[in-house]
Formats: C-alpha cells, structure tokens, sequence
C-alpha cells in the first residue's frame, strides 16, 4: 500500500467510526424523545442541526469564495471544502424533522399564540408554514445545484485536464457567491431569527455568514494538519500555507467581533424595548458569564493567538488554536438558540449532546465518503504547482 492510498484508509476509518458513533447517538436520542417529550427532543434537535447546517454552509461559501478569487490557499483543502459543501443533500433530508417540529419550534407556527398577538398578526403574510416550506426548498434547491455543479466541474477537470473548465467555475462562482449571501441571510432568518418572531436584526443574516465562515476555516484547517503528515498533503503544507490559512482564520475572527458588536451597539444605540430585550434574555440569570466566555474565547484569545507568527508555522500549535474555535462556535449557537426556546439559565440538556453527536456522525460518514472519492488534491490545476514553487521557495513572513 503506497502513502495516499494509507491517508485514504485513514478517511475510510472515519467514515466507519463517525458511522457507528451517529446510529448509537441517534439510537439513544430516539429513547429520549419518549422520554424527555417532543419539545425538548425538537429544541434539541434545532441546535444540533444548526450546529452542523452552518459549517456545511461555511464550507459551500468558502468553495464559491476560493474558486471566485482563485487564490492558491485553497487548493490544499479545497477537497475539504466540496465534501463538506457535497453533504447538502443530507442536510435537506435531516431538516425533515424541522419542519415536522414546527409547532414546538416557532411560535408564529402555533395558531392560538398568532392570535393573541397583535404584533405577529401582522407578520403572517411572511411567518405562515408553507410559505416558510417554500422558502426554504428553494434556499436547498440553489444551494444544491450549485455546488454540485462545482464539484461535477473540478472532478472533471481531475480527468480531462480541461484547463477552461477553471474560469467556468469562477464564472460560475461569482454570481453565485451573491446569491449565496442571499439566501443563507433570508435562511438564517427564518431558522433562527423567527424562533423569537417579535425581535428582528437588519445585520442578522451578515452576522451568521462570518460566523459560517469562522468554523469552515478552522474545520477545515484542523483536517489537513491533522493529514499533514502524510502524502499527498506532507508535499504542500508548508509553514507558508499554515500562516496563509492562519492569516484567513484571523481575519474571519475580526469580522465576527465586528458584525457581534455592530449588532450590539446599534440596539444598545437605539434603546428599543422590543430590540434590547434580545440582549436582555443573553445577559442574566448567568447567560451573561456565557456572554463573557464568547466574548474571550471567541475573539480576544484568537486574536492574540493568530498574531503570533509562531503559532501559524508550527502544525500543532495552529491545530489547537482550530479546534479551540469549533468549540467555541458550538457554544456561540448554544448562546444565540437555546435562550429563544425560553431557557432562563444556561443548561445543557443530554440530548442536546446525544443529537448533536448523531448529526455530527452522519456528516462526518458523508464527509470522509465524499473525500475518498476523489482526488485528495486537484489535479491539472496550474495554479497548484505555482503554489507549490512558491511555497518552497519564498521565506515564511510574519
């Protein structure tokens, strides 16, 4: 067995481990649906998903972003990128049980609650089930499509060598990256937005999108080091490429702190009651400890951390300080979500655990699926051994 077929075998033992982990945790959640009733089994259920549902988002934009702006810090995870954007299809048929939970889920969605409400009377022409249904086919339906039009095309390459098929995608990508913003902004406002229907944010949709992108990089980041050592990625990963991605990362780390606190300062600004209680639910009765975790964990000790030119060459340091993130990104939706079903104080419940290890089983099956059946690294592509000559050629800059 040569080395790449051994990193394929490694894939494939994810694939078998992530496999059995899902059924187990899916298995045990079922019980908890009798025992801990639908609502919380629900409630629980939406977290997990939107857990998983923003990474393969950040994935898919972080595949229209690299094949828009060509750039060569891309192509060593950019097999990372399309399997996780290639587990849409998944994510469509695991948002069923979304749509079966409506009525716990959303207020707007139980009738008796619309009409004794005056101010979500009002909003029905928008908030009413099938048309959120519709909306949200045709946000899979875009979704879906392009990226597998993405993925067909760089395969094809893989085989043809058909260098056009490279400006195709930018092509492809550039518009489709508008339409990307589009649409996640409206889904991130019907999915998460509309649990608290009376509350709205104009910057919500901008604010999810950074946040998306923050947990695709360190993802996907954190798997080719962990792959680092073996071939093919041991021939590109370079202390140059680790300061690239690492730059990327702190990057999307000053963006979310930027969009968190825009968001924070206009409703603070503005002093609306039906606004600031938003921030009111988030900052009591020890949410806001929570608060201050996010706030240090999420900004401050990345930012200091990825300042470091140390941290960006050395494999082990820069894994950590990804997987540090991922953490803390499951904890932010924790913050944004759980206080929307009614959650006075912060509390885990064992099924928020149990469904998001099931979800997170079946996608990382899917995932290291999609990536042993392809190249691990893009083949034909010009771009990728003028990375490789500037890799190995230029000094690591700070």
């Amino acid at each position: 067995m040569n080395p790449v077929e051994e990193t394929y075998q490694r894939f494939a033992r994810l694939r078998q481990t992530a496999l059995t982990v899902g059924i187990l945790a899916l298995l045990v959640s079922a019980v908890g649906f009798a025992l801990a009733g639908k609502t919380q089994f629900f409630r629980s259920y939406h977290y997990a998903y939107m857990v998983w549902m923003c990474l393969t988002l950040g994935m898919f934009g972080l595949t229209l972003l690299h094949h828009t702006v060509r750039g060569s810090w891309g192509l060593p995870i950019l097999r990372f990128l399309e399997a996780g954007a290639s587990s849409l299809p998944l994510m469509l048929v695991l948002f069923l049980p979304v749509l079966v939970g409506m009525s716990a889920l959303y207020p707007w969605a139980r009738p008796e609650v619309v009409q004794a409400n005056e101010h979500l009377q009002h909003k029905t022409g928008y908030l009413n089930v099938p048309f959120f249904v519709a909306r949200s086919a045709v946000y899979f339906a875009v979704w879906i499509a392009l990226a597998t039009a993405l993925r067909r095309s760089s395969l094809r390459q893989d085989e043809t060598g058909d260098a056009t098929l490279l400006q195709k995608r930018t092509n492809l990508s550039a518009p489709g990256l508008v339409l990307f913003v589009l649409t996640v902004s409206f889904a991130m406002i019907d999915w998460v937005m509309s649990l608290e229907p009376l509350w709205q944010s104009s910057i919500y949709g901008a604010w999810f999108i950074v946040g998306q992108g923050l947990s695709a990089f360190a993802f996907s980041t954190a798997v080719l080091l962990i792959a680092a050592r073996h071939k093919p990625f041991a021939d590109v990963v370079t202390p140059n490429l680790t300061r690239d991605l690492g730059n990327l990362t702190f990057t999307f780390v000053i963006l979310w702190a930027y969009t968190s606190f825009s968001q924070f300062l206009i409703m603070w600004s503005a002093n609306l009651p039906e606004e600031v209680v938003y921030y009111v639910k988030r900052n009591q009765h020890g949410w806001q400890y929570l608060s201050a975790v996010l706030t240090v964990g999420q900004f401050f000790l990345p930012f200091l951390l990825l300042l470091s030119s140390r941290v960006k060459r050395y494999n082990g340091l820069l894994l950590r300080v990804m997987v540090f993130i991922l953490v803390m990104r499951v904890v932010d939706l924790f913050w944004i979500i759980q206080p929307a079903f009614g959650l006075e104080a912060p509390r885990v419940h064992w099924l928020d655990i149990t469904l998001l290890a099931g979800i997170g089983g079946l996608w990382l099956t899917w995932f290291a699926q999609q990536v042993c059946t392809a190249p691990l690294l893009p083949r034909h592509d010009p771009r990728l051994q003028e990375a490789w000559l500037y890799e190995h050629s230029a000094s690591p800059i700070a």
